[in-house]
C-alpha cells in the first residue's frame, strides 16, 4: 500500500522561507564578491576607481607571463606542501602519543594546544625576536651546543627565510591536526586492538591494519582544510618577511596584495586571485577523490 504524500506545498514554502536568510547571507558574502572580482579581472582598473576600460583576458595573460607570478607560485607550493606535510606528520605522531593513557595526560594536551590559542601577531612578534641574528635565542642555543659557529640569518637569507616561515607556521597550526586526529583515535573500538594483541600483532601491524584505516578519512579531510587555509595564508608571511628577502617568500596572497595595494593594479590582482582560486579547486578535486577511495576501503 502506497504511503500518503505528506509533502505539502505549504511545507515546502515554509522550508524555503526558513532557508532564505542563509541563502541571502551566502549571496552577499560569497557570490557578490566573486562576481565583483571576476569583473575587475576583465578591466584595467586602479585603486580608488569603481570601473575601468574592458581588457578581456589581457590581465590573465600578463599575470601568467610575469616571472613574479611564476616565482610566487613556486614559493606557494613550497610553503603549502612543506607546512602541511610537517603539520600532518607531527600532528599524527603527537596525537598517537596523547592517545596513550599516562599520568598528567590532560596537562600535556593543554600544553600542546597552546600555540593554536596564541594570536598570530603575538606569535609572529615572539618568533621575530627569537630569529634575530644578534639577540635571538635560537642562534644563542645553537652556538652554545656547537651546532653553528656564527649566527644564522633566519629571515634575511634567501635560503633560510622560507624554512623559517614554515617553521613558524607548523608551530602555530599543528595543534589543529592533533585536535582533529585525537577525536577519531578515541573513537576506534578497543576490542580490535585486544583481538590483535591475542593474535600477536606488533605495534606497527596494529597501526597499519587498524589505526590507519580508521583515521584516514579524517586525516585526509584535515589535510584538505590545512591545505586550503595555508594556501591563502597571508598574515604570517607578510608580518615575518613581507615577502622578502628578494621575493624569496612571496606567495600568491602576498603577490595579490602587492599588485593591488602597492602597484595599484587591481585588475591584475583580481586575475591572480582567480587563478589562485582555480588552483585550489584542482587541489580540492584531488583530495575529494582520495577521500572517496579511503572511505571505499573501509
Amino acid at each position: 500500500m502506497a504511503e500518503p504524500n505528506t509533502d505539502l506545498p505549504g511545507d515546502r514554502l515554509l522550508a524555503y522561507l526558513a532557508l532564505s536568510p542563509s541563502i541571502a547571507i551566502l549571496i552577499l558574502l560569497v557570490a557578490v564578491p566573486m562576481v565583483t572580482v571576476f569583473a575587475m579581472s576583465m578591466q584595467h582598473i586602479s585603486l580608488g576607481e569603481l570601473s575601468g576600460p574592458f581588457v578581456g583576458l589581457r590581465n590573465f595573460e600578463r599575470v601568467l607571463a610575469d616571472p613574479a607570478f611564476l616565482n610566487a607560485l613556486g614559493n606557494t607550493f613550497v610553503w603549502v606542501f612543506g607546512s602541511v606535510a610537517i603539520e600532518m606528520a607531527l600532528g599524527l605522531g603527537i596525537a598517537l602519543l596523547l592517545n596513550i593513557d599516562f599520568r598528567m595526560r590532560g596537562i600535556a594536551r593543554a600544553v600542546i594546544l597552546t600555540p593554536y590559542l596564541i594570536p598570530t601577531v603575538v606569535a609572529v612578534l615572539t618568533w621575530h625576536y627569537m630569529f634575530n641574528d644578534i639577540i635571538g635565542v635560537l642562534n644563542y642555543l645553537l652556538m652554545a651546543v656547537g651546532l653553528i659557529s656564527q649566527p644564522l640569518l633566519w629571515l634575511n637569507s634567501t635560503s633560510m627565510a622560507m624554512f623559517s616561515v614554515i617553521l613558524v607556521g607548523v608551530w602555530k597550526f599543528f595543534p589543529f591536526v592533533v585536535i582533529a586526529l585525537m577525536g577519531i583515535l578515541q573513537a576506534i573500538p578497543q576490542e580490535q586492538y585486544e583481538a590483535a594483541d591475542i593474535d600477536g600483532a606488533s605495534a606497527l601491524q596494529k597501526f597499519w591494519r587498524i589505526t590507519l584505516p580508521h583515521i584516514m578519512p579524517v586525516f585526509l579531510l584535515t589535510a584538505l582544510l590545512r591545505t586550503i587555509w595555508t594556501f591563502h595564508k597571508f598574515d604570517i608571511i607578510y608580518l615575518m618577511t613581507g615577502g622578502g628577502p628578494i621575493d624569496a617568500t612571496t606567495t600568491l596572497p602576498v603577490l595579490v596584495y602587492q599588485q593591488g595595494f602597492v602597484d595599484f593594479a587591481l585588475g591584475r590582482a583580481a586575475a591572480t586571485a582567480i587563478i589562485t582560486f582555480a588552483i585550489l579547486g584542482v587541489l580540492l578535486a584531488v583530495y575529494l577523490h582520495l577521500m572517496k577511495r579511503a572511505e571505499a576501503r573501509q
